[in-house]
């Protein structure tokens, strides 16, 4: 489950609930909790931010108009993600652009080791490029976002041992290619 929200947990049933009612407000407080989420994941399937934004602001007018239409059986984040999943591929299709993953860089205090984990991240992203789609996004929500193959599963709607077989196939995929093509990666003896 996602932490850090602005609305505790326990009160988004009542916000949903009040959000489909026609309350403004509780719709403001829903986007304001889950905005940096979708445009997160936005950027992640989209690589690039102006589009990320567009998504995020197309994802948001469809949940206004289709709240009605989330059962609630499962988690929002799910609902959301695949919304975003959605939006995010009809703007490939339509703009002729590839969907891209990326990685968000952590500060490193040391340059040069920074310039190497800048280098080894941008290597990761190209490569994340060129695997199926399921194990983008697997590889997205679980080695990227940080959830777990069971959140991952929920948000896909996928059995947690699909999820784990897409994961484990799309880390091998990247690192056969990594090996494949910077030797310089391999453990020495």
């Amino acid at each position: 489950m996602m932490t850090g929200l602005p609305v505790p947990i326990g009160e988004l049933p009542e916000l949903v609930a009040r959000t489909r009612e026609g309350d403004e407000r509780a719709f403001a407080a829903l986007v304001g909790t889950y905005q940096p989420f979708v445009f997160r994941w936005a950027i992640a399937l989209a690589g690039d931010e102006d589009e990320a934004e567009d998504i995020t602001q197309e994802v948001f007018v469809r949940v206004h108009r289709k709240l009605s239409s989330f059962r609630g059986d499962g988690p929002i984040e799910g609902w959301l993600y695949r919304i975003t999943r959605r939006v995010a591929l009809r703007t490939r299709r339509e703009a002729g652009h590839e969907v891209s993953s990326t990685a968000q860089d952590v500060y490193v205090t040391d340059p040069g080791a920074r310039v190497d984990r800048q280098r080894a991240i941008e290597l990761i992203r190209t490569i994340a490029t060129t695997l199926p789609m399921r194990q983008r996004e697997v590889f997205i929500l679980c080695d990227i976002e940080g959830r777990t193959p069971a959140e991952a599963a929920a948000m896909l709607g996928m059995k947690d041992v699909s999820v784990r077989a897409s994961l484990f196939k799309a880390r091998s995929s990247i690192r056969r290619s990594i090996l494949a093509t910077h030797p310089c990666y391999r453990e020495q003896p």
